[in-house]
């Protein structure tokens, strides 16, 4: 224990480094179960090292300061040792409560007046020395001090003592929630009997410990380094001014903080329906609804409530603690972790300050939306209102979803105009009243696991809700979801395959239950740091009616660049690229090794385990031949290597995992089918930009392109990769490349990522160009489309077996009659002969090494 100074024995302001047995045993069974912020604990550790730590609360609590000494010290931060103007008497040992009781009576004998440890210099060498230290920003006690008998404000304090020393003071906002229920705009009973949840009374602390099993959660604001603060103000600038300027900078911090937590003052569903009902656009368009369909105005405004109804979430905060019980022990059956980087999160968090935070998921699985909100929730963010598709609005998913913050949204919005008007108000109500969103700007779950392309529809309606003023900035954060294993894997193949999209019902979810019996490995959440709306608009130049669709592209790169390599995807990829008819381990380690370092090259994000390539090798390969994709063909000869194989109709649930990576590679992977594509020894640099350009536009709705790229520097950038790893050199030809013999082994790997697709396409242009198809609707079509593909497969025309993937079909469709039918340069030309032509030219593209 420490040994206090003459001048500590004079006040009864500060706790010694470890309590009292009883003291310690109280602190341990109250606070044994608090939770510090994660994010803040080696920024505390560095500011010690920097400089004197000064904790700053709203208000003067006795619970607190102990709640803040318990939690911090046991878990080796700095913690506050001095409360000022904190009587602790009666928590003292009996032998240091009387010698702080003879020390001051003595004072008070000696000078005729109590101590003061302004005056005694006491508060100025603990901040000398370092010792951390709270004060209270809002304190009616010591204002009457201040306000009756001048006496000095704490900030005051701080300010002075600032100016002479040379170490830096740092002021940590600070905050305590007892509980996490949300607050509403008004009062209820029990906010009369025991004190509005801002600042509650001691009965109402110790009512929500036992309420939620003495777990209060301990946050830090943004520290503020007092030094630089004072070298930055003007020298004739008033003390008091600077005062008033830091004390609402931290308490807006430790509210804004709170806000981040428990999400904004709730309004009732009630409120908001009457907000939304009322608007004066939703009025006008009740009217004209009225008399365009001939209804009475009564019967307009009951379908206006209904459209209400059925879109709004009906948030309730049990819910929310009920799921996350629930999903606990969901995610330990199920999965083996779920893999975050907090550091980036801690940034998020700080961004929610600013403006209603809008989460642009990838969407991959039907328990994306709980992943991630189990996410938020467990590192105490507000859960963010999702918008969820109409189709899971059924009962008892649809009412438990709305409870916990989900609102509905029709497919499409060609809907009536006044569901439109509705549901538009009702979006920027939330917005207004500064609730998260989650929206899932692909539409719908991704089939093939690459994102689809984005939809604008609810972008516009933010964009809109931002332009018209229902709130200063919207802060978009894009987050990538990467699973080991997803859950739908079975529906979806059924669906590529031609199948049709079940609709959900209660019979689905009881189904559901054979997914607990499985393990589905990791999954890895990434978010990309936040983007602001206003910095975004500042910085572009392009006509409002532009921004909602480049945008939108913006955030889905985003969410691209973010997305986790991880073992299983790579080796997907590696299987597939250069292995599709079977391989030796050494053959796909190796090839699992030069993808790596063309990641490493390109600073793409892999996972933590990929720095071991052999063992993640090994231990993917393991899970694969558990699950039964890849295959062991035996040998009679026990020292042959084994050889592993995968079979055609496994091979589809690979093309699932490579696709969750192939962004990083597609670019790469145009130039080296151009490359090794024809009879030429050397391939001329116009030639692979003419290449590059054509499929650029042929697979424009299966991959995102910049489309403000210079094509002559990217295709060059490209080769220089290339080059740089000895697969291609330089022809004495200016201009042209040849391939090395290591880039005929290695280059295929690229190229066979866009054989899949242009051997879709062929498909397409094959069954197209036929006279008796051509004028088929598409359903029909594709029908053709799959049939050809699988006889061409079976002939061994088409090599891959997921080039029969209905999604590739129908992308194939629209492109090939929106850019090369109805678009065709020479209109005298007819559409069978652009067809034959084309289908001719990805053929070509397609049948390298053959």
């Amino acid at each position: 224990m420490m040994k206090p100074s003459e001048k500590e024995i004079l006040y009864p302001y500060v706790l010694y480094d470890k309590p009292g047995f009883l003291l310690g045993w109280m602190l341990y069974a109250l606070f044994r179960r608090a939770k510090v912020d994660k994010n803040t604990v080696e920024g505390l550790r560095q500011l010690q090292q920097e400089g004197t730590v000064v904790y700053a609360t709203k208000y003067r609590s006795h619970l607190d300061y102990l709640l803040y000494h318990y939690s911090l010290r046991r878990r080796h931060l700095p913690y506050p040792k001095i409360a000022f103007d904190l009587n602790m008497s009666l928590l003292l040992p009996v032998n240091r409560f009387f010698k702080v009781l003879v020390a001051q009576l003595s004072y008070f004998y000696r000078s005729g007046k109590m101590p003061s440890p302004y005056q005694t210099s006491f508060y100025g060498k603990a901040m000398q020395d370092g010792t951390p230290s709270l004060i209270f920003l809002i304190d009616p006690k010591r204002f009457a001090s201040r306000f009756i008998h001048a006496e000095k404000n704490h900030l005051q304090f701080l300010l002075e003592t600032q100016r002479n020393l040379d170490r830096p003071i740092f002021i940590v906002p600070q905050l305590i929630l007892y509980e996490t229920s949300v607050e509403k705009d008004y009062e209820t009973f029990t906010d009369i009997l025991f004190g509005y949840r801002d600042y509650p009374s001691v009965l109402r602390k110790i009512l929500m410990f036992a309420k939620h099993r003495g777990e209060p959660f301990i946050g830090c604001g943004q520290p503020l380094d007092l030094k630089a603060y004072v070298q930055a103000q003007p020298a004739d600038r008033p003390l008091h001014a600077m005062v008033a300027e830091i004390q609402d900078a931290l308490i807006e911090s430790i509210d804004s903080q709170k806000r981040v937590i428990l999400g904004p003052i709730m309004k009732s569903r009630q409120q908001l329906k009457e907000i939304v009902l009322m608007d004066p656009r939703v009025s006008e368009k009740i009217e004209s609804t009225a008399t365009s369909e001939k209804k009475s105005l009564g019967y307009a405004r009951k379908k206006a409530g209904e459209y209400f109804d059925e879109i709004a979430a009906d948030f309730n905060i049990t819910y929310v603690h009920l799921f996350d019980v629930a999903l606990k022990w969901l995610w330990k059956k199920t999965l083996e972790g779920i893999d975050v980087d907090s550091s980036v999160l801690g940034m998020v968090k700080e961004w929610a300050r600013k403006g209603p935070l809008i989460f642009i998921p990838s969407h991959k699985s039907h328990i994306d939306y709980l992943l991630l909100n189990y996410v938020l929730h467990e590192s105490h963010m507000h859960i963010p209102r999702v918008a969820a598709g109409k189709n899971l609005a059924f009962w008892p998913i649809g009412y438990i979803f709305r409870k916990a913050g989900a609102f509905f949204i029709r497919r499409s919005f060609r809907q009536p105009r006044l569901y439109v008007e509705v549901f538009n108000r009702y979006i920027k109500a939330l917005l207004e009243e500064g609730h998260p969103i989650e929206v899932y700007i692909e539409g719908g779950r991704s089939r093939n696991g690459k994102l689809v392309l984005p939809k604008t529809g609810f972008l516009s309606i933010l964009l809109q809700a931002h332009a018209e003023g229902f709130c200063k900035d919207l802060v978009f954060v894009p987050t990538s979801i990467v699973y080991d294993r997803i859950m739908e894997e079975q529906s979806y193949r059924k669906e590529i395959e031609g199948g049709e999209k079940e609709q959900e019902r209660l019979k689905h979810i009881i189904g559901a239950r054979r997914l607990l019996k499985r393990k589905y490995g990791k999954v890895y959440i990434r978010f990309s740091p936040p983007v602001s709306l206003n910095e975004y608009l500042q910085q572009t130049s392009l006509a409002s009616q532009e921004v909602p669709r480049r945008f939108a592209f913006h955030l889905v790169k985003a969410i691209n660049d973010v997305t986790l390599v991880t073992p299983l995807t790579l080796v997907a990829t590696a299987i597939l690229g250069a292995h599709r008819r079977g391989f030796l381990y050494a053959e796909l380690l190796a090839t699992l090794q030069t993808l790596i370092r063309f990641l490493k090259t390109y600073n793409i994000p892999m996972a933590a385990s990929l720095s071991d390539s052999n063992r993640a090798t090994q231990e993917t390969l393991s899970l694969l031949l558990n699950w039964k994709i890849v295959e062991v063909l035996e040998d009679v000869d026990p020292e042959e290597e084994t050889f592993y194989f995968v079979e055609d109709d496994k091979k589809i649930e690979l093309e699932y995992y490579k696709n969750n990576i192939i962004h990083f590679f597609i670019p790469h992977a145009l130039i080296a089918t151009s490359l090794l594509a024809g009879r030429e020894a050397e391939k001329k640099l116009d030639t692979i930009l003419t290449d590059y350009a054509f499929m650029k536009g042929l697979l424009k709705t299966e991959f995102l392109f910049d489309e403000e790229e210079k094509e002559e520097e990217k295709v060059r950038s490209l080769l220089d990769y290339f080059l740089e790893a000895s697969l291609i050199s330089v022809s004495e030809e200016k201009n042209a490349f040849k391939i090395t013999k290591m880039g005929f082994d290695k280059l295929p790997i690229w190229a066979s990522l866009t054989k899949t697709f242009m051997e879709s396409y062929w498909i397409a242009t094959k069954a197209m160009g036929q006279q008796k198809n051509l004028a088929l609707k598409d359903d029909a079509l594709l029908k053709k489309m799959s049939y050809l593909g699988k006889r061409f497969h079976k002939l061994g025309v088409v090599e891959h077996v997921g080039a029969l993937s209905k999604l590739n079909f129908t992308n194939a469709v629209a492109v090939i009659k929106r850019d090369f039918l109805r678009r065709r340069p020479h209109k005298e030309q007819e559409p069978l002969e652009v067809l034959s032509q084309l289908s001719q030219r990805i053929y070509e593209l397609s049948r390298y090494g053959q």
